[in-house]
């Protein structure tokens, strides 16, 4: 199932669907077949109520799911803004300082910067503690420990920079622990459910026109599980979200910095 988190969105969406189709006609057809001779209008209405209640449960469940995981999508996103923002004010504030440290810094700065667009979280995530880029965030505190303060300037200076830089260690464990491709559980939940909602619409009396009516509520409800899948796993895939604030902050923002 992981490979749904790598295909084109239009292949993923094609592939889950189809499958959906298929087995929502197989289910159906089969329980149909095994209870057409014993069902009777009690049966028919019971489970034409049951159809309509685990229906409409099923769609608030995803609905609410695909809501959560498009906040949590966006946390993800907007952390990865705040931390190229605050590696771009200890980058500014450095420039209270003309020591070799605070230089040293700078280069740990753009070299952290760097290993993030080019998207190595990926040893980070299966070696976090003895990763480069674990590595140089290490280096870049301790070097902030070590830099001399003369004056009171440097000394307020030094202590906005180690406040930024444990910012930054906070978010930069959000992209450890995006990092990893799971398939949501909830996803089996809301399978079981659809299982059961194909077992009570088995009660209809089946026909071409009633499968494509079922076939398109099947569709709207893998298009939503769909992206539940894929968003919960920000880090990975096709809809993966990428360091664009740390490549503006590479290729716009340092010079820029460093000029003023």
């Amino acid at each position: 199932m992981e490979l749904l988190f790598y295909l084109p969105v239009w292949q993923g969406l094609i592939i889950i669907i189809i499958i959906c189709w298929a087995l929502s006609a197989v289910v159906v057809g089969l329980v149909r077949k095994l209870i057409e001779e014993k069902l009777t209008k009690q049966h028919e209405r019971v489970g034409r109520l049951l159809f309509r209640v685990s229906a409409g449960l099923i769609a608030l469940l995803i609905s609410l799911s695909y809501a959560n995981e498009r906040v949590e999508y966006n946390r993800v996103r907007d952390s990865l803004e705040v931390e190229s923002s605050l590696i771009a004010n200890v980058y500014a504030k450095l420039g209270v300082f003309n020591s070799k440290e605070a230089e040293a810094i700078r280069q740990e700065l753009i070299m952290y910067v760097d290993y993030t667009i080019e998207d190595e979280w990926k040893e980070a995530n299966n070696n976090p503690y003895f990763s480069k880029i674990t590595h140089t965030i290490m280096e870049i505190n301790r070097l902030s420990l070590r830099l001399p303060t003369d004056n009171e300037e440097e000394k307020i200076a030094k202590q906005f920079i180690m406040n930024d830089l444990n910012e930054v260690a906070k978010l930069m464990q959000i992209r450890f622990f995006a990092k990893h491709a799971l398939f949501p559980f909830l996803v089996y939940i809301l399978g079981a459910g659809i299982l059961f909602m194909w077992i009570f619409f088995a009660v209809y009396k089946i026909d071409l026109l009633t499968m494509i009516f079922l076939s398109l509520y099947n569709t709207f409800l893998m298009v939503l599980i769909y992206f539940i899948i894929v968003l919960s796993n920000p880090m990975v895939g096709t809809l993966k979200i990428n360091a664009d604030a740390f490549i503006i902050l590479k290729t716009k923002g340092f010079d820029k910095i460093k000029n003023e």
